[in-house]
């Protein structure tokens, strides 16, 4: 497999969207993809060792390295904002990581079949055994969550590239932080389907979609069992309830 040239993604390049009704801004509803090159027969799942060694260096220095249709991206590194949500969310699913010896992983690659791709989450949340394809990427049907938070320049790639690719991993949960958006959201993708291809951005990837905008709720399900505050997830303390009197 021929892998091309490096392409970057910026993380300020698209006008932040404004409020809309469905689960997905319109920003990022759209039939034009690319390459066409994509649909290509099945290949080989090993990674040459020049472009896994190439990801990971990059990856180690800071940089979020994935390969899409045959391309290497190279994202730079998150901004502050968008570190301080990962934090947060870390703090809410703590309790559950040491309750089930979970782990939470932040450089990991997401094997994306039938192809090389992979794809490198903003957070990974994986059982004690993980079924990993090389010493960079996982197989998504065995990871628990998998969590990407939204910036200018990633947003339609987080609501629709990923999403598709993600439910063709077999990820099971997908959750969406979109800090971009008016007014401020959180997302959950469940029940992905089976039969998916590499273009099929006019079918809907996962079944089940949840949105609660800020201020409400979301709830995960098994094997989490929580609900969580979105105020919280955006950096707003949540103000407890008054007792009775």
């Amino acid at each position: 497999m021929a892998l091309t040239k490096p392409i970057k993604h910026g993380r300020h390049d698209h006008p932040v969207p404004q409020k809309q009704d469905d689960p997905a801004p319109d920003d990022v509803v759209s039939d034009e993809h690319e390459p066409p090159e994509a649909g290509k027969p099945e290949e080989s799942q090993e990674l040459p060792d020049e472009v896994l060694h190439l990801c990971m260096q990059l990856n180690d220095a800071g940089y979020r390295t994935e390969i899409r249709l045959g391309q290497v991206v190279v994202t730079p590194p998150a901004t502050m904002q968008h570190g301080d949500v990962l934090d947060r969310l870390t703090e809410l699913l703590y309790p559950l990581k040491l309750a089930n010896r979970w782990r939470f992983h932040y450089h990991w690659g997401l094997h994306i079949p039938p192809l090389l791709d992979h794809r490198l989450p903003d957070m990974i949340v994986v059982p004690p055994k993980v079924e990993s394809l090389d010493p960079m990427r996982v197989h998504g049907h065995s990871v628990l969550l998998v969590v990407e938070v939204c910036s200018p320049g990633t947003h339609k790639v987080d609501w629709q590239e990923k999403t598709l690719d993600y439910a063709r991993a077999g990820v099971p949960l997908y959750l969406i932080v979109d800090p971009v958006t008016s007014p401020r959201r959180v997302t959950l993708m469940s029940d992905p389907l089976s039969d998916l291809k590499p273009l099929d951005y006019h079918r809907q990837a996962y079944r089940q979609i949840v949105t609660a905008e800020e201020g409400e709720a979301l709830e995960l399900p098994w094997p989490f069992g929580i609900k969580i505050e979105t105020s919280a997830l955006f950096g707003q303390a949540v103000t407890p309830e008054e007792p009775a009197e």
